[in-house]
């Protein structure tokens, strides 16, 4: 059987009775699954109505709830209720995984565009939308954009970490945008055509660790470019502890090796052909060889020969260094001004980075390989697990039965 629950029937509808119809070009879609017990759950439900309230005249605010078996949805229906404009609540059951409820409400608008985000993430720079927008209407070959996303509301060494990592990675942006992609298209903060989007999900796995990498992949697949939109922001909060941030990292990790064995054919030929993508999976790869190789390396060569291995401790910390260093200096937008702060950071990223890498990598493979055998059995798309065409057929009545009435 497949990892993902096979069942044939989804049940949608929208809360209260109250769905989008003011033909705005843009919806935004939040997806959320028992976030009831989060203490900032209500706060969050404020947030998304403040967006809505703010930008209501341009893009459709719609929360997802993706088969909670908590209070989320009776949460998400009594907040609606007491606002004077309400935004939009719809609901997916049972669980689909998110790629199935993010596919089941999208095959029920008709927006031309689709912005994607998460639950814990603000995003700033709506009001810029539509002149953004302006570059998918001016070029069909683009299937999207992805937003400039920064960390936000922390402290200590594992977000100081990250707010550098973040910068890092966005200083590369300039080198996809010369052939128009991406490895991925972050999930927190990216914007699809509606209708390239659904030939996407129609495709995808429904694997939940890397559905935006995988997303990202099959819209570059059927021939689309990505275009970096970086005058809308999201705003994540990151793990905060160095061991919520090897978890995090592991799930990402698994999720690059799901699809990579998932699309290990169109891997090899983009390879073979020495195209972009290629040559970036072949980098990864090497990367990723030389991580998990340091620690017997600098084992076998400390016993052998301790100097050497100081050596080589030295080369690698120096060579992490100055390549942060070297994209700081050349990149100054998007890593900011170099300050005290920011060198300890520096001073401190190869360290963090290295360990980091070496143990989510580690445990990945090791995930990886205990699931091998489900991922051969899973080989189906989304759509050839759920039949979502009788999505649209099912009643209010279904809903009826879960959902509590509001005084």
């Amino acid at each position: 059987m497949s990892h993902l629950s096979v069942r044939k029937h989804r049940h949608f509808s929208w809360v209260g009775s109250r769905s989008p119809h003011g033909g705005k070009k843009v919806a935004l879609l939040i997806p959320q699954y028992n976030e009831g017990s989060n203490p900032n759950f209500t706060r969050r439900l404020a947030y998304f109505q403040e967006l809505w309230d703010q930008h209501h005249a341009i893009v459709d605010v719609i929360l997802i709830d993706d088969g909670s078996t908590d209070e989320s949805l009776q949460k998400m229906q009594l907040f609606a209720s007491g606002q004077a404009l309400p935004l939009y609540v719809a609901s997916v059951f049972p669980n689909a995984n998110k790629v199935g409820a993010l596919y089941t409400t999208i095959l029920s608008l008709s927006h031309e565009f689709i912005i994607l985000s998460d639950f814990d993430t603000d995003i700033m720079g709506l009001e810029k939308l539509l002149d953004v927008l302006s570059v998918l209407d001016k070029d069909s070959s683009l299937m999207g954009g992805y937003f400039r996303m920064l960390p936000f509301e922390g402290r200590g060494a594992a977000f100081r970490f990250q707010q550098l990592e973040y910068a890092l990675l966005r200083t590369l942006y300039k080198f996809h945008q010369k052939d128009q992609s991406v490895p991925v298209m972050p999930g927190a903060g990216c914007c699809y055509r509606r209708d390239v989007l659904i030939s996407i999900y129609r495709r995808h796995s429904g694997l939940r660790n890397g559905e935006d990498r995988e997303a990202t992949l099959l819209g570059l697949k059927m021939g689309y470019g990505a275009q970096y939109m970086n005058d809308i922001q999201t705003l994540t909060r990151p793990p905060l502890s160095f061991k919520a941030l090897v978890k995090q990292r592991v799930r990402w990790y698994l999720g690059y090796l799901e699809t990579l064995y998932k699309e290990r054919t169109y891997y090899y030929e983009q390879v073979r052909k020495r195209t972009p993508m290629g040559i970036r999976t072949v980098l990864d790869i090497l990367t990723v060889g030389l991580i998990l190789s340091t620690g017997p390396l600098l084992l076998i060569t400390g016993l052998l020969h301790p100097l050497v291995a100081l050596g080589i401790i030295a080369g690698i910390y120096l060579s992490y260094t100055l390549g942060t260093l070297y994209l700081m200096i050349t990149s100054p937008r998007e890593t900011g001004k170099i300050s005290l702060q920011i060198l300890s950071a520096i001073l401190l990223f190869p360290l963090m980075k290295i360990s980091l890498e070496y143990l989510a990598w580690i445990r990945a493979f090791i995930v990886f390989r205990k699931k091998r055998a489900t991922y051969k059995q899973s080989e189906l798309t989304i759509t050839d697990i759920y039949t979502y065409q009788q999505v649209a057929r099912e009643t209010q009545e279904s809903m009826d039965k879960r959902v509590l009435p509001v005084d």
